[in-house]
């Protein structure tokens, strides 16, 4: 391991005791303790669903974005499950590079294409829940307080121009027989000791390489609707975690939190599992929503725990599942061919 890494992991276990310290200090436990007595299991279930799905969904958007040959969902499946659960348990979105290396490991994905479409994918993100805030956005004007509201405003126009720009530069462009070179998985080691503005170069190479490949399979508009299902899913799971625990939350107020937490979630410095990061976000959003600092409060910490046993309850079933699926396969193959 890095020293650098090892430096974050460390620093991230401080903060996250820091910051579950200062949780369970000021969190009214009564108001938790009438929400989980009463908990509407129906839901809660309702919430561990929308979280699987989820993961079937990026599942089916890898498969779309994978461009050097045909995989079936299926066999996406479990990548796509461990990447979510390490994804969501380690800090400062080290768990998301994670997907490069299970897709090698058990798709025998080069690096090269593991990390253009991780690239891809992260594109479609930002740029669906762009489009979904800008027509949220207007219509709950009134209810949001300026400096998120400008702030989001901002932050959609950039997202929404940075997009149109790429795709029109994936139109216009030809391809850079350089920018290709230098993804071949046969470049020199001694790329590791290069400078920055290379490595930043190197990237955005296999971000637009993945990009053209997608482009090229006319795949934009598939994947684009899939991620749109993907962000309703995660909405989803919010709004029936805080229905469950019959804590009173509206579903387009979800939506602003979640634009609140991207910037929140790149931070270098978080704790494991979210912890801070996703009380912050939330508790911020609701009280700027006039939600009393208690009840917000208690929002957060209920709609994370939730979120966290959707992660592990939803992301173990659908991993679990795909295995003993793909294992029945592989054994009637072997029948049939035997």
């Amino acid at each position: 391991m890095k020293k650098r890494q090892l430096l974050i992991y460390i620093t991230s276990a401080i903060l996250s005791i820091a910051l579950l310290a200062y949780l369970l200090l000021n969190l009214d436990w009564e108001i938790l303790r009438v929400a989980f007595s009463d908990i509407h299991w129906g839901w809660l279930g309702l919430a561990l669903l929308a979280y699987l799905v989820n993961i079937f969904l990026r599942a089916l958007r890898f498969a779309n974005l994978i461009y050097s040959r045909p995989v079936k969902w299926l066999e996406l499946v479990p990548v796509s499950a461990l990447h979510n659960i390490l994804m969501y348990l380690m800090p400062a979105k080290t768990g998301d590079v994670t997907y490069v290396f299970i897709a090698k490991d058990r798709l025998d994905l080069s690096l090269t294409e593991g990390t253009a479409t991780l690239f891809a994918a992260r594109f479609y993100d930002f740029s669906v829940v762009a489009a979904v805030l800008m027509v949220l956005l207007p219509l709950s004007k009134n209810e949001i307080p300026d400096w998120i509201f400008l702030p989001a405003i901002i932050f959609c126009a950039l997202i929404l121009l940075g997009t149109i720009g790429i795709l029109a530069f994936l139109k216009f462009s030809k391809p850079n027989l350089e920018s290709v070179s230098l993804l071949t998985e046969t470049q020199p080691k001694t790329q590791e000791q290069a400078p920055a503005l290379q490595k930043v170069r190197a990237a955005w190479n296999k971000f637009i390489l993945g990009l053209r490949e997608i482009q090229s399979h006319g795949a934009h508009g598939k994947v684009a609707l899939i991620t749109a299902g993907i962000w309703l899913c995660i909405y989803s799971n919010f709004y029936f975690a805080a229905k469950s625990m019959g804590l009173p939350v509206a579903f387009y107020h979800i939506a602003i939190i979640s634009m609140v937490m991207i910037p929140l979630t790149l931070l270098p410095l978080q704790g494991f599992a979210n912890i801070g990061t996703h009380e912050v976000g939330w508790t911020s959003v609701l009280v700027a929503f006039n939600y009393p600092y208690k009840t917000a409060l208690a929002i957060a910490a209920g709609s994370h725990f939730v979120l966290l046993l959707s992660v592990l309850v939803s992301g173990g079933l659908a991993f679990l599942g795909a295995q003993f699926f793909l294992r029945k396969q592989k054994i009637q193959t072997t029948d049939k061919h035997g």
